[in-house]
């Protein structure tokens, strides 16, 4: 299973327009190949599956949040980048085929260093946390 990738035209170096068969998706970065045979599967379910811990089934159903990722795709009429939130409970895996998926791992991490928004929340929670520990005694 896979859908047909054109090379754009205008590339001179493409002397003829070539397909590709292979579905693709890009996860923090990484290119993947996602095999055939996985209609099955949602985008929660491959992501769990191939060491993607962060992002949780909560309720299965698109309204909690714990299964939300951020998508990116470029539209090449406007030529921008698109960028949204799913739910990845829900997402069909072959439906994010060609797009950027980035999940809370994506954003940062202990070795690669944590994103400005992780470290406010973490501190947020470590004073909470600290102001009742000393509240409480």
């Amino acid at each position: 299973m896979g859908s047909l990738t054109r090379v754009p035209a205008e590339d001179p170096a493409a002397a003829e327009e070539e397909w590709s068969d292979e579905a693709v998706i890009y996860v923090n970065g990484v290119r993947r190949v996602l095999p055939d045979g996985l209609a099955h599967l949602t985008l929660l379910q491959y992501l769990r599956d191939i060491g993607l811990r962060g992002t949780k089934l909560g309720c299965g159903e698109g309204g909690c949040g714990a299964c939300t990722v951020m998508v990116s795709c470029y539209d090449r009429i406007t030529k921008k980048s698109l960028h949204f939130a799913i739910n990845a409970c829900l997402a069909p895996l072959y439906s994010v085929e060609g797009m950027h998926i980035i999940t809370v791992e994506g954003i940062g991490d202990r070795q690669r260093g944590l994103h400005p928004v992780q470290v406010m929340h973490c501190s947020h929670i470590t004073w909470r946390y600290s102001c009742c520990l000393i509240r409480n005694g």
